[in-house]
């Protein structure tokens, strides 16, 4: 892995320079841009194309999802991984989809069960049609988005995936599994140093795939009791402002999360996802 990020380590960290860097991990951080009226002919519409809100993709013999008061859900971010820069053990192939409650005021979160997909769901297809006439095109049963006033997603968003790589976020529930030498509590000063570093040449808030996860309260993954294996990052969704109507904001400008355990992805299987945001 490259080092460029600690070439300017600050001085009280550089004895710990090689577990630090251990400590990198690549993702792909997504750059985002709104479908307007200028480009909403291009290909950026399609239906099988990556993109936060819009319409999904969804052949004729699928059910489009709902909760469990049958309501319709919502998309909310869309993932073809076949014009997708190539990431460590993430799929190659195939459509993933995050669908979210919009008609619930906390976007179909469950505090107490949060991989519970009633109020959210992941929906994965392995194989791609782009016979158009095999998919649906017709969306008229959903209600107008002007109308979900809840939904986090105001208009629709091509992404653009750039390779990245940072550090632990200071504040990650695995911080001291990778670094117990600046343990929060043992080492206040180091840790203080460090996540004053990490803010500086990582800052948390982005849109991204994989990698470290960034909190504006604290890490969810907190509140799991017994894991048989740690929860990693599938996708991070930031708020991000255009105009009145292009837009994406959790909340009072938060962040939300997606988290899967490395051998679900490894078997495709998203029955399991961890969601979560917070704001400030």
């Amino acid at each position: 892995m490259s080092n460029l990020f600690l070439f300017n380590l600050p001085k009280e960290l550089k004895p710990f320079y090689q577990v630090i860097e251990n400590t990198l991990l690549d993702y792909l951080q997504i750059k985002v841009a709104p479908v307007t009226e200028n480009n909403i002919m291009d290909i950026s519409t399609l239906l099988w194309q990556s993109k936060f809100g819009g319409l999904p993709y969804l052949p004729k013999n699928k059910q489009y999802p709902i909760n469990d008061k049958r309501e319709y859900l919502r998309l909310v971010a869309q993932l073809n991984f076949t014009e997708i820069p190539y990431l460590d053990h993430f799929p190659t192939t195939g459509i993933l989809q995050f669908f979210i409650d919009s008609n619930d005021n906390i976007y179909g979160l469950n505090f107490d069960n949060p991989t519970s997909q009633k109020g959210f769901r992941i929906l994965y297809y392995s194989d791609i049609e782009k016979n158009i006439n095999n998919l649906v095109t017709d969306f008229s049963f959903l209600p107008n988005l002007e109308e979900d006033f809840y939904f986090p997603i105001r208009g629709q968003f091509t992404l653009e995936f750039n390779r990245c790589q940072a550090t632990i976020y200071p504040f990650d529930k695995y911080f001291n599994d990778y670094l117990p030498q600046l343990n929060q509590d043992e080492c206040s000063l180091l840790f203080d140093i460090y996540t004053e570093y990490y803010d500086n040449k990582f800052n948390g808030f982005k849109h991204q795939l994989g990698g470290y996860p960034y909190f504006t309260q604290s890490d969810p993954r907190f509140g799991i009791l017994k894991e048989n294996e740690p929860y990693k990052l599938l996708l991070q969704i930031d708020s991000e402002y255009f105009d009145i109507d292009q837009e994406i904001c959790w909340g009072d400008a938060g962040i939300a999360n997606f988290f899967i355990q490395p051998s679900a992805l490894k078997n495709l299987d998203f029955s399991q996802v961890l969601y979560n945001w917070d704001c400030t």
